[in-house]
């Protein structure tokens, strides 16, 4: 009975991995896809991190081409994450950081806009519901 009970239970917690899992990989995706279609991203990686029984956090890092303003995409791709977020949970936690291809160690975050250093995703929707 107890093996029952212990064999249930791991069932379930793999099931529920696996929905997090895959849910993370799809908002991603979006994430990404939203990201790349802003005029002057070069390139983005977002890594979405979920680890059972500890926080969840996302990892924004967008390069953008040399000849674009960089608070300009910065702002356009908060709008497009608040938009790809989907109905993620508003209190994940988001590093965030936008440079110039070739430039790493000069780039900007939100908190060049008023935002903490690692907003919530329900910061960045604020931001971007307030700002349209």
């Amino acid at each position: 009975m107890v093996r029952r009970i212990i064999a249930v239970v791991l069932v379930a917690v793999a099931a529920a991995l696996l929905v997090s899992c895959s849910s993370g990989s799809t908002l991603v995706k979006n994430v990404d896809s939203a990201l790349n279609q802003i005029p002057g991203v070069i390139n983005t990686e977002t890594k979405y991190l979920n680890t059972p029984g500890m926080s969840s956090s996302f990892r924004v890092r967008i390069t953008a081409a040399t000849d674009v303003d960089l608070e300009t995409v910065l702002d356009e791709s908060l709008h497009a994450f608040a938009k790809a977020s989907g109905s993620t949970t508003g209190t994940i936690s988001v590093a965030y950081y936008v440079f110039s291809e070739g430039d790493e160690e000069n780039g900007i975050g939100p908190d060049d806009f008023g935002l903490s250093v690692t907003p919530t995703v329900q910061e960045i929707r604020d931001y971007a519901s307030s700002n349209s």
